[in-house]
């Protein structure tokens, strides 16, 4: 059969395909190469009309013109194809490349054979994504028009489908966007909220270790009282008994010596001696009033250690500048207690501030060098400090250059009343108090030594 040159009725230019949908005709294509078949069927479907809308009929008289009309047009509503073309299954073909090539699944296809023995419809059925098949003799106005119907109402409700699919699925991305932002949002307060209770936690924690620095200095404080008030009649009482038996073992001696006493006198004097040792106890009161005093000298030390913690204000914490506030304050007690400033190196570093009681951590600073000075070596006598800020912590080294201390005593030094100095002015307190100081400040103290190389001291403590 002869093809016929590609004709199209009542195209539309593509501006006009724009149009709202409501107004838009229903777009028929018709491929088949019988010329006589488009002219039937552009006059039978002429009044034809489906929700209030025409036709649009567009022709093609071969698979190939098919393919391209249906390349350049997606707006298909409907297809009626001719099976037998150029080629027996040119129709079949040209459905697979609908379905297949162009992914096409919304336009309904209607197979029109003028030869039905030729292909079976169920196995066309089966194999070929069709919506239905027709044999030309067999398509009267009517039933023309019902397919018609039928193909238009299911093309019209798979564009409704996919309108709504689409519309669901920018819904969704919608509300995936907002469910994403909404969780950041969350995020965001909820680190805020993290944020402001690690503040609390904070504040709290320190209210809570000035309370306790509160509680020892108020225990420190009735202790030392107690502790004062008899050691001072002690020491006074016993300076009174000593000068008293001074005067007594002079009179014993006057005594004993006098050579104008009679024999009995003598004698009788010479039973006392033997009998109560007076010589021996009167020569010894020296040495026993020595130690009495030692004794209450070393109370009296004890309570001054401990007076660090009930001194008014001691215990209260507030943001301080570390350099300015705490180590030139523990440097003019160094000072005032006879340190050699020059023996230590020490070099500040920028300016920052610290939360802390600015009392206490002064006197464990002070502990700390002090007894770094008393431990260095003979031949290098001075000692190295050095600070460094680093995660809103602070680290502070104190070396010395001393003997060091034994693996086996390290973790002895901090226990209470320990000391390795015979003087009588060490208590054992020292280390014990700053130890404590620190840790009530969130720190911690540690130390490690190396015999022969000296001793690091670590102080870590929180800026906040």
């Amino acid at each position: 059969m002869s093809q016929q040159p590609l004709s199209f009725l009542n195209v539309s230019e593509p501006d006009e395909q724009n149009l709202d949908e409501s107004t838009s005709p229903w777009v028929v294509l018709i491929v088949d190469d019988e010329p006589e078949v488009h002219e039937v069927t552009k006059l039978v479907l002429s009044a034809y009309r489906f929700e209030l809308k025409p036709l649009e009929l567009v022709h093609a008289y071969s698979k190939k013109e098919a393919i391209d009309i249906l390349n350049h047009r997606n707006d298909v509503a409907l297809i009626l194809l001719d099976v037998i073309m150029e080629s027996e299954e040119a129709g079949l073909e040209c459905a697979q490349y609908v379905r297949e090539e162009l992914g096409n699944h919304k336009v309904r296809i209607v197979l029109r054979t003028g030869q039905p023995g030729s292909v079976p419809e169920h196995e066309v059925m089966l194999r070929y994504d069709i919506n239905d098949y027709k044999n030309k003799t067999e398509l009267t106005k009517s039933r023309l028009f019902s397919m018609l119907t039928s193909s238009l109402r299911s093309y019209r409700d798979l564009n409704r489908l996919e309108l709504l699919t689409n519309e669901l699925t920018n819904l969704n991305e919608g509300l995936e966007e907002k469910v994403k932002q909404r969780t950041r949002e969350l995020e965001l307060s909820n680190e805020a909220l993290r944020d402001a209770y690690n503040r609390i936690a904070e504040q709290q924690q320190a209210l809570i270790q000035s309370e306790k620095l509160a509680s020892v200095g108020q225990f420190a404080a009735g202790v030392a009282h107690e502790i004062n008030n008899p050691l001072a009649y002690l020491k006074s009482n016993l300076e009174f008994v000593q000068s008293s038996l001074v005067k007594l073992y002079r009179a014993w001696q006057f005594l004993v010596n006098n050579s104008q006493l009679s024999l009995e006198c003598a004698k009788s004097l010479s039973e006392l001696e033997k009998e109560y040792q007076l010589n021996w106890a009167l020569s010894e009161s020296d040495d026993v009033m020595a130690e009495m005093h030692s004794g209450l000298d070393r109370i009296q030390l004890i309570v001054k250690e401990l007076s660090v913690f009930f001194e008014s204000n001691q215990t209260q914490f507030q943001q301080v500048e570390f350099y300015s506030q705490i180590m030139d304050s523990v440097m003019i007690n160094l000072e005032l207690d006879g340190t050699n400033l020059s023996l230590i190196e020490f070099e500040k570093g920028e300016r920052f501030e610290i939360h802390c009681a600015p009392a206490l951590l002064e006197h464990s600073i002070y502990c700390l060098i002090k007894n770094a000075l008393e431990s260095s070596g003979r031949v290098r006598k001075a000692i190295k400090i050095n600070t460094k800020v680093e995660d809103q912590t602070l680290a502070i080294d104190i070396f010395d250059y001393g003997e060091g201390i034994a693996d086996r005593l390290v973790h002895k030094v901090f226990d209470p009343f320990y000391t390795t100095k015979a003087s009588e002015k060490h208590v054992g307190l020292g280390l014990t108090i700053a130890s404590n100081i620190i840790k009530s400040h969130g720190g911690e103290l540690s130390l490690t030594s190396v015999i022969g190389n000296g001793t690091k001291a670590t102080i870590t403590l929180p800026l906040i």
